[in-house]
């Protein structure tokens, strides 16, 4: 079999990006003391092992979703009650692939009615298109851009250090 190397190439960036994505999500979760999830485990951001980052190794199990499309969620963020977790946001990173797929995986949580179903992607004209013929829950879900991301990863991370320098 002959390897398209253009295509080859693009998959690396793309998985680049998605990890890099996904990396500072789990990240900005830490910041602000949620337990994080992820599950591409050795996927690497900043050099280091998005299993690494997270603060939970599995996902938790929840009485209203399907396991299987809950654990396969880019990024979990969740809030301890007792022994339990209660998820706060889902993040979907949609860089080459449609906005259906992961709009898909977070409907699992769409019974949780304060979870946040966030679409993190670089193509509004996507996701418009898939809210616009998804009427009933369309307001559940919010698009963010990759450079808003980008944009929100530095603040929360200049805020920490400036948290630490003033001991606040």
């Amino acid at each position: 079999m002959i390897k398209d190397e253009s295509t080859e190439g693009k998959n690396t960036v793309e998985k680049s990006l998605h990890s890099i994505l996904q990396g500072r999500l789990i990240e900005i979760g830490n910041i602000r003391g949620y337990e994080t999830y992820c599950p591409n485990k050795s996927w690497k951001f900043n050099d280091i092992k998005l299993e690494d980052l997270t603060t939970l190794k599995t996902c938790p199990q929840l009485q209203f979703s399907d396991y299987n499309l809950l654990r396969e969620i880019d990024v979990l963020w969740f809030r301890p009650k007792g022994s339990h977790y209660i998820p706060q946001y889902a993040f979907e990173v949609e860089i080459s692939t449609g906005v259906w797929s992961g709009v898909g995986r977070m409907a699992t949580l769409i019974d949780y009615s304060d979870v946040g179903l966030c679409v993190v992607s670089n193509d509004p004209k996507k996701y418009n298109q898939v809210f616009n013929s998804l009427y009933e829950n369309a307001s559940r879900y919010k698009f963010v851009a990759n450079e808003s991301l980008g944009d929100l990863y530095a603040a929360e991370k200049n805020l920490k250090e400036l948290r630490y320098e003033i001991g606040l």
